[in-house]
C-alpha cells in the first residue's frame, strides 16, 4: 500500500478507476450507442443553434424557451459545436475527463480527511476506490448520457473538498478558486445557488476566522446567480428554466411528498445506501462530538456530511425525478461513500490487530463483494436503462423522415431531443 500514501498517483488512480468504471458501466447496459440521452440531446439542441447563430432556442426562429436546465453545460457545449458538427465523441472524452477530475478530488478528500484525523491512508483509498468501481451509476451519469453532471459533480466536490482545506488546512489563500466555484456553480443548475451559499455559509459558522476567503465566494455565487436569473428574465421571461417549472408541482405540499418518496426510495433501492448513510450519521456525529474541542478532520467531515444532507433534502423539496438510477442523487454519490471508507480503514488499519497480509486480503474482498452485489443491481436496470437512449435513436430516425416530409410539418412531441437534432 506504499504507492497509496503517494497523492501524485491521485489522477492516475482516478483515471484507472473511471475507466473501469465506465467500460462496466457500459457492458453491463448491454453496449450503449454514443448518442446520450434525450435531455441531453435537447441541450445539444439549443448548444447548435446558439453556435451557428439562431440564439438561444430549441427551434430556429422559434419562441425562445429555456428547455435546458444547464446553462453553463449549454454553452461549454455551443463551443464544441462551433468546432465540429458532429461532436458526439468530443462530448464523451469531455465527460470522461471531467468525471476523472471528480474522482480525483474524492481521492484527495479522503486522504485529506484521513490524515486531519489521524488514520493509515492506504487501507481508506483501498476501500474508497473499491466501493467508487462499486457505483456504475455514477459513471453511467457523469460519462455516457451527456448530461451536465459530471460538471456537476466535479463543482460541488471540489467546492467541499477546498472547504475542507480552509477548514482544516487554515490556508490564507484560496480565493481564485472559491470565487471561481462561487461562480460556476449557480450557472451550472438553478440549485447551484442554494447548495454554494448553504455550504460556505456553514463552514463560515465552523470556522468565523475565516470570513474574508469564504465572503469572497459568497459573493461569487449571489453576483453569479443575480446575473444569470437577469439574463433569463430579458431573454425569456422567466427567472428559471421552462424545465424547472415542468417539474416542481403548483402544489407544493404533495412536490415534497413526492419529494420524500424519492429520497426514500434512493435509500432503500440504491446498493448500499443504508450502509453509507449509516457511516455518514456516525461520521457526522462523531464530527459534532469532536468540533468544539478542536479535533483535526471534525470540520472537514461536517462539510462533507453537510454536503451530503443537502443534496438529499433539496432533490426531496424539488419533488424527485423519473430518471433511471436516482439521477439527481448521482453527483455526490462520491461523497456518501467517503465516511464508510474511512471506517473501514480505520478499522483495518488497527495495528495489533491484522497482520498486513490479512489486512490487504480484507481491504480487497469487501469492495469486491460491493461491486458484485452493485453489478447485479445495475444489470437489472439494463432495460430502463437503454430505453432512454431508445429514445434518441426512434427520435434521430423519425426526425430523417420528416426532413424529406414536403410541406415541411408542423408537429407535437413528447422526447424531443432526438428529432431536434435530426
Amino acid at each position: 500500500m506504499t504507492a497509496l500514501t503517494n497523492p501524485r498517483v491521485d489522477p492516475l488512480l482516478a483515471l484507472v478507476l473511471t475507466i473501469i468504471g465506465a467500460v462496466l458501466s457500459w457492458f453491463l447496459a448491454g453496449g450503449l450507442p454514443l448518442i446520450g440521452i434525450d435531455d441531453a440531446a435537447i441541450t445539444r439542441s439549443y448548444a447548435e443553434n446558439l453556435a451557428n447563430g439562431a440564439g438561444y432556442v430549441y427551434n430556429v426562429g422559434g419562441e425562445r424557451v429555456e428547455g435546458s436546465t444547464a446553462f453553463l453545460w449549454a454553452s461549454t457545449l455551443t463551443l464544441l459545436y462551433a468546432l465540429t458538427d458532429t461532436p458526439e465523441i468530443p462530448i464523451i472524452i469531455l465527460c470522461f475527463a471531467l468525471t476523472v477530475a471528480a474522482v480525483t478530488v474524492t481521492l484527495r478528500l479522503a486522504r485529506l480527511l484521513a490524515d486531519r484525523i489521524g488514520l493509515e491512508e492506504g487501507p481508506v483509498l483501498l476501500c474508497l476506490m473499491g466501493f467508487l468501481v462499486a457505483s456504475p451509476g455514477y459513471f453511467l451519469w457523469t460519462v455516457w448520457t451527456m448530461m451536465e453532471v459530471a460538471l456537476w459533480s466535479l463543482l460541488l466536490l471540489a467546492l467541499v473538498l477546498h472547504l475542507a482545506r480552509i477548514l482544516e488546512d487554515r490556508v490564507t489563500g484560496g480565493f481564485g478558486l472559491i470565487v471561481a466555484l462561487g461562480l460556476a456553480l449557480p450557472l451550472t443548475r438553478p440549485e447551484g445557488i442554494v447548495m454554494a451559499l448553504g455550504l460556505i455559509l456553514f463552514a463560515a459558522v465552523l470556522a468565523p476566522g475565516r470570513w474574508r476567503v469564504l465572503g469572497a465566494g459568497l459573493g461569487a455565487a449571489i453576483t453569479s446567480f443575480v446575473l444569470v436569473t437577469l439574463f433569463r428574465v430579458s431573454y425569456f421571461g422567466q427567472p428559471f428554466p421552462n424545465t424547472f417549472y415542468a417539474k416542481v408541482s403548483s402544489d407544493r405540499l404533495q412536490g415534497i411528498v413526492d419529494g420524500v418518496k424519492y429520497m426514500l426510495s434512493f435509500i432503500l433501492g440504491a446498493p448500499f445506501a443504508e450502509l453509507y448513510l449509516a457511516a455518514l450519521v456516525i461520521a457526522t456525529v462523531w464530527g459534532l462530538t469532536h468540533v468544539l474541542s478542536g479535533r483535526m478532520g471534525a470540520r472537514g467531515l461536517l462539510v462533507l456530511a453537510a454536503a451530503c444532507v443537502g443534496a438529499l433534502l433539496a432533490y426531496a423539496l424539488l419533488g424527485g425525478d423519473h430518471f433511471v438510477l436516482w439521477r439527481f442523487y448521482q453527483p455526490v454519490a462520491p461523497l456518501l461513500v467517503v465516511p464508510l471508507a474511512l471506517g473501514l480503514g480505520a478499522i483495518l488499519g488497527a495495528q495489533g490487530r491484522l497482520d498486513r497480509g490479512s489486512l490487504r486480503a480484507v481491504a480487497v474482498a469487501v469492495p469486491l463483494f460491493a461491486i458484485g452485489l452493485s453489478a447485479l443491481h445495475y444489470y437489472q436496470s439494463r432495460f430502463d436503462i437503454r430505453k432512454e437512449y431508445v429514445l434518441v435513436e426512434q427520435g434521430l430516425g423519425f426526425g430523417s423522415y420528416l426532413n424529406a416530409a414536403d410541406p415541411r410539418p408542423t408537429i407535437g412531441v413528447g422526447p424531443a431531443g432526438g428529432i431536434a437534432l435530426a
